[in-house]
Formats: structure tokens, C-alpha cells, sequence
């Protein structure tokens, strides 16, 4: 008889665990607790946090600047800080108390004090979400994809997917996600009587990443002014105000 296996079994306490997929906790929390449309049951989540703490607490320690060897590519780099804002964004609406409809809830100041002065452990550094948002997702990665993936903790927000973005399926996923947006009248409304095309305030507020985003794809050709929607490698959607 082989002594092989009775070696292998031997040593088998010493061998390495499997490493758990680093996103893994957070497609735990979204499957759980958002439902279909992309609302957030965070009464729920208050009470059975588990899983999203053991997620922060990694998010806290590992990431690109401090475990660039885990992050080795674009899409890597980018999924882990969109995972990352979006689990944030739950972790400050838990710390404000949850509410219904809007972190903007209270106007102007409760907005600003959610989105920049609160400060959340990031990676080996202290960050705020608009910080990771401007200075590193928007800058680094030149997307206006993002806008859509992005979770701002209120009803007019895109949906929020029911799982974490995964490196090797990021732009299809992406794509996905900003053709959807697009889709919605909420988000885009068209009134051939009066001519006038209706956007979200999105594309007023980061208008120049979707500008910028179709110059790149097609150097020498003007984007459509005064706003343009990118949907993506795949396609676009170009939109015009009236004039």
C-alpha cells in the first residue's frame, strides 16, 4: 500500500487554507439584503452585520497601495475600489442611523458632512468617499462608467447590483450597468413635442468624464454638445439638448 496518501494527511493541517475571494463577503451582504431594485434593507443589515464588518475590516488592511501583488491589473484595482465605495457607503448610512430615502436627508450640510467629512479606513489610510471617489476612481481610471456603478445612498442613484463586481467580468458588468441607466426615463426622457431631452443631474455634474471619455475613443472627432452618454466599448447612446 502507498504511503503517499497517509502522507499527504500528515501534513495537511500545514498546507495553506484556499484564500477566500476577497469580494466574496461583500456579494454575501448584497444578496441578502438588496432586493431587485436595488433598495437596501438596512434595517435588516443593522441587526446581522457580520458579514459586512469582516469585509470593511479587510478593505481597512488590503488593497492596491498596500497588496499591490493582489491587485496586479486594471480591473482588479478598479472593482476592488468600486466594491469598496459601495461598502462604504453602506458603513456611513449605518453610523448616521439608517434613513429612508436620502443621506442628502436635512439638505446641503448632511450631504457634505457624509460625503467629505466623514472619514472611513481605507486601504492603510484614511479616506472620505469623495476623496476616493474624485482623486482616485475618477482620476486613475478615466471612466464614466463608474457613475453608474457607484452607490450614493439615495432613491435617484443608479440600481445597485445584487453582487460584487468581479475583475474578469468588470466591463461587461459596467457596460451592463451604464446601458441600463440610460434605459431608465427617470434618468433620460425624451419630448420630441417640446424637443428637449431630460437627464439625470449626473451628466450635469460630471459632464466632462463623459466628454472626455468619447474624445479618447475617437481622437479627432467632436463629442456631440453640449453632453454625450458613453454606454461603453460596445456602443453609444449620443444625446443632445434641443438648441
Amino acid at each position: 500500500m502507498s504511503k503517499l496518501p497517509v502522507l499527504l494527511l500528515a501534513l495537511a493541517p500545514m498546507l495553506p487554507a484556499t484564500a477566500e475571494p476577497f469580494h466574496a463577503r461583500w456579494t454575501a451582504v448584497l444578496s441578502r439584503f438588496v432586493d431587485d431594485r436595488g433598495q437596501v434593507d438596512y434595517a435588516a443589515l443593522a441587526k446581522d452585520r457580520g458579514d459586512l464588518d469582516a469585509y470593511l475590516a479587510r478593505l481597512a488592511s488590503e488593497g492596491p497601495r498596500s497588496t499591490p501583488a493582489a491587485f496586479p491589473g486594471r480591473n482588479e484595482r478598479l472593482a476592488y475600489y468600486l466594491n469598496a465605495y459601495n461598502a462604504l457607503v453602506f458603513d456611513g448610512v449605518l453610523k448616521r442611523g439608517p434613513e429612508r430615502e436620502s443621506v442628502w436627508k436635512g439638505g446641503l450640510i448632511s450631504g457634505y458632512s457624509f460625503f467629505v467629512r466623514m472619514k472611513h479606513r481605507l486601504d492603510g489610510v484614511e479616506v472620505s468617499l469623495k476623496a476616493l471617489e474624485d482623486d482616485t476612481i475618477r482620476k486613475e481610471f478615466a471612466d464614466p462608467r463608474i457613475h453608474a456603478a457607484l452607490n450614493c445612498a439615495s432613491r435617484g442613484c443608479p440600481r445597485l447590483p445584487r453582487e460584487a463586481f468581479s475583475p474578469s467580468t468588470l466591463d461587461a458588468a459596467l457596460d451592463a450597468a451604464m446601458t441600463e441607466f440610460v434605459s431608465e426615463e427617470r434618468n433620460v426622457r425624451i419630448d420630441p413635442v417640446s424637443r428637449t431631452v431630460f437627464l439625470s443631474k449626473i451628466f450635469d455634474w460630471f459632464e466632462k468624464d463623459f466628454l472626455d471619455f468619447e474624445t479618447s475613443r475617437a481622437p479627432g472627432t467632436p463629442p456631440s454638445s453640449p453632453t454625450s452618454i458613453a454606454t461603453g466599448r460596445t456602443g453609444r447612446h449620443w444625446i443632445r439638448r434641443s438648441a
